[in-house]
């Protein structure tokens, strides 16, 4: 069971639509944003909500303040989410759900309490912004 987590990330066209939407989002952000390019309007098309885009845009700002090591995206033609994408997609997934228990075993061993907070924040106002 590990090994196929370990091994096989989720492939973006069997998540739910919501989710798909976020980690095709995850990744235009990246994009775009290596590139120079404000990302927020072409995100905000994505997840058919600016203030969805905006809150993408804190929580990857948030993310980048508490990640041990780079954020790594798949390319966009890639189907499978790297761990990274499919890390954020359940956070955002479990904090909207109001789940801080199940929240804090998913980062526990990589970021700490502190910065697990913010995260959660973050994630869940994403969520419940994504899921209305």
């Amino acid at each position: 069971m590990l090994k196929d987590q370990l091994v096989h990330t989720p492939d973006i066209r069997n998540l739910d639509a919501s989710d798909a939407r976020l980690a095709s989002a995850l990744r235009l952000w990246v994009v775009l944003s290596k590139l120079g390019r404000c990302p927020l309007q072409a995100v905000a098309d994505r997840l058919e909500s600016l203030r969805a885009a905006a809150h993408l845009h804190l929580l990857l700002e948030e993310v980048g303040a508490a990640w041990p090591d780079p954020f790594c995206i798949a390319p966009l033609c890639c189907s499978r989410l790297s761990h990274d994408e499919a890390l954020a997609v359940e956070m955002v997934r479990t904090a909207a759900r109001g789940d801080r228990p199940a929240f804090d075993r998913l980062l526990q061993e990589m970021i700490p309490g502190d910065m697990r907070e913010r995260l959660f924040v973050s994630a869940g106002v994403l969520g419940r912004l994504l899921s209305a």
